[in-house]
């Protein structure tokens, strides 16, 4: 049975493998590729996945959790009676968004019990005042041990039906799995008595009451094949981090527990929480990433379009104040922070805008920020440009946090979209966050009419 087990598991992640090759076009890295983000002006049909090697999306992790037996006798136990704390580590690969394998090891203490109508007959005996003399009684349990081994294909059923999303925070996956389980650690010295003796019980009048030697075939350390099948919730906390919940149902030989019963194989089921951390592939990402590639006619007409629109944002950059280190205190403030067109990367120039206004926190701190992203309405549509405002801002609002040490009390976010354009003479100014001064009405104060209107303030 459990060999007829492994040859289906066998058949189930190859056929699993070749629908996700097929889900996904890998292109090759002589191509010229550009980057996108998930929602990207520039993501439609004609995007793949990115061209990635043997060393990349590779992963390890660890769990804890409890195993409960599902062996011969301990069935007919109470269920929260048959659990132990257990542990798992794992290293593994994602070949494609819907597709990976891993490696998983793991120790699981398990519990025992001899057959039910045994059990029933000490416990009889104890309820009438008896005692087993030896400290042996067949109502007690006995414990070993299973370290385990498992090679298992990993079927993401999100990215199968929906997608596949870098920024998507939960991910159902399923599991298949085949491997070993190697049993040790079983308390010889009872087990060889009840094998050799059975068990005697004695009353304190000194009557006993001797029960039939229990065999156990096997009670030495042994090895045994096992398959397991299951499902694992995963959260991505952040690029390098996912939160890790697994269930799965193993299936091993009968013998693993030392008893050979009448079932062809036992089983056990795991419980575990834990987390799994992403290593960088050879892009410098964690995660699978989408671009484009063109050929060499897209690629030239592309460049020079970017040569274009990126001397005409400089031209309109020049025309813009020059930023000072000593920022006027304004309802406005001075200094902004200008974006290339579809972009929200922070340029080595801009970083420069970024640490005066961290500078000019740092000495006015009576003063608060609202972090507000624009786009520029000549560019894409209401809904794609509301989000990259957002974007916009959330990247200023974290450089100043996280890189200049900014107070996060110190500093909300709001985003416009292209609904409102502070400059109306030059499209690409609008491509920019502007700082107003936190009032503490939840609004930046100065947009009105969709105008902008600086009101300067002595400091």
């Amino acid at each position: 049975m459990i060999k007829k087990l492994y040859i289906a598991v066998v058949a189930a992640l190859m056929s699993v493998s070749a629908v996700a090759q097929s889900d996904y076009k890998i292109v090759d890295s002589t191509f010229t590729r550009v980057e996108l983000d998930d929602d990207s002006l520039y993501y439609d049909e004609n995007a793949y996945l990115d061209d990635y090697k043997v060393g990349d999306n590779w992963f390890i992790g660890g769990s804890v959790g409890v195993t409960h037996s599902m062996s011969e006798n301990t069935r007919f136990q109470k269920f929260f009676k048959n659990e132990m704390p257990d542990m798992n580590i794992e290293v593994g690969k994602f070949l494609y968004p819907s597709f990976g394998i891993r490696f998983r090891f793991g120790v699981h203490p398990q519990i025992g019990r001899v057959e039910w109508s045994t059990v029933e007959a000490a416990e009889h005996y104890v309820a009438q005042g008896y005692h087993e003399k030896n400290g042996y009684g067949y109502e007690d349990n006995y414990h070993f041990c299973i370290f385990s081994g498992y090679f298992d294909g990993l079927i993401n059923f999100t990215n199968i039906f929906y997608k596949y999303k870098e920024s998507r925070k939960f991910n159902l996956i399923g599991i298949l799995g085949l491997g070993y389980n190697y049993s040790f650690g079983f308390n010889t010295k009872k087990l060889d008595y009840w094998t050799a003796h059975g068990t005697t019980y004695v009353n304190k009048d000194g009557d006993t009451k001797t029960l039939a030697p229990y065999k156990f075939e096997n009670t030495g350390a042994k090895n045994y094949l096992a398959a397991h099948v299951g499902f694992q919730g995963r959260w991505k906390f952040s690029n390098a981090w996912d939160g890790i919940f697994e269930v799965t149902f193993n299936g091993t030989d009968d013998l693993y527990n030392g008893i050979a019963y009448d079932r062809v194989y036992d089983t056990y089921f795991d419980v575990q929480v834990g987390a799994r951390y992403h290593f960088k592939d050879s892009h410098g990402r964690r995660r699978f990433h989408y671009v484009k590639h063109y050929n060499s006619a897209v690629v030239e007409r592309l460049n020079r379009m970017a040569d274009d629109e990126n001397e005409k944002l400089n031209n309109a950059l020049n025309e813009m104040p020059e930023p000072v280190e000593n920022v006027n205190l304004t309802e406005a403030l001075q200094t902004t922070i200008s974006f290339y067109v579809d972009r929200y990367y922070i340029t080595d120039a801009q970083r420069k805008n970024v640490k005066s206004v961290a500078n000019f926190l740092a000495t006015h701190p009576d003063i608060n920020l609202i972090v507000t992203g624009y786009a520029d309405i000549e560019t894409a549509y209401p809904a794609y440009n509301l989000r990259l405002s957002q974007k916009r801002a959330k990247v200023v609002y974290d450089m100043l946090v996280d890189e200049f040490n900014v107070p996060k009390d110190r500093l909300r976010i709001d985003y416009k979209g292209d609904t409102v354009q502070p400059y109306e003479t030059v499209n690409e100014w609008n491509r920019a966050v502007i700082f107003f001064l936190d009032r503490g009405k939840g609004d930046s104060q100065i947009l009105e009419g969709g105008k902008k209107t600086n009101i300067f303030v002595q400091p």
